[in-house]
């Protein structure tokens, strides 16, 4: 039900988001990837059987893939709001190290992940633009973001 909420409020965020409901999806996130996703869980798993059913994610790579476009779209609209810039950040981050070499490659062959690769600018994510008096929360943001897409570089470089 979350991510169809996610679909739905996505649609949404060019006129209207609601910060508490971002922060709730992103804790959503953060416990779902701790729990069903990595080298620890059961690939006959119910719940990859109902997501298959339900939203047609039939393995862990496409659920990867949602994660990544939310953490994108998240980057993209709510980059002046830091908390949910500093939490989707932290999500990008973990995934970024959360997995043995093999499965990293496979996070780094997402066509959102390339994205992110290829257009890491302002252009393309509004935090990475603010310059007036730049604070220490927003080079933090900085930081975390090119030390996530440094970790994915290093993996598709071998």
């Amino acid at each position: 039900r979350v991510l169809q909420l996610m679909n739905l409020t996505d649609s949404r965020l060019a006129q209207a988001g609601n910060e508490k409901l971002e922060l709730a999806m992103l804790s959503f996130f953060e416990q779902f990837r701790k729990i069903y996703i990595g080298d620890q869980v059961q690939k006959s798993s119910k719940l990859y059987r109902r997501l298959s059913e339900v939203l047609g994610l039939n393995d862990e790579t496409m659920v990867l893939s949602v994660f990544i476009g939310k953490i994108i779209t998240n980057l993209k609209y709510w980059g002046r709001c830091e908390p949910i810039t500093s939490k989707t950040l932290q999500l990008l981050n973990d995934l970024s190290i959360g997995y043995p070499f093999q499965k990293s490659s496979w996070l780094v062959k997402l066509s959102a992940v390339q994205f992110m690769l290829n257009n890491h600018t302002s252009e393309h994510f509004s935090f990475l633009g603010i310059n007036n008096q730049s604070n220490l929360t927003d080079m933090r943001c900085r930081t975390t973001f090119y030390t996530a897409l440094g970790r994915l570089l290093m993996v598709d470089l071998g």
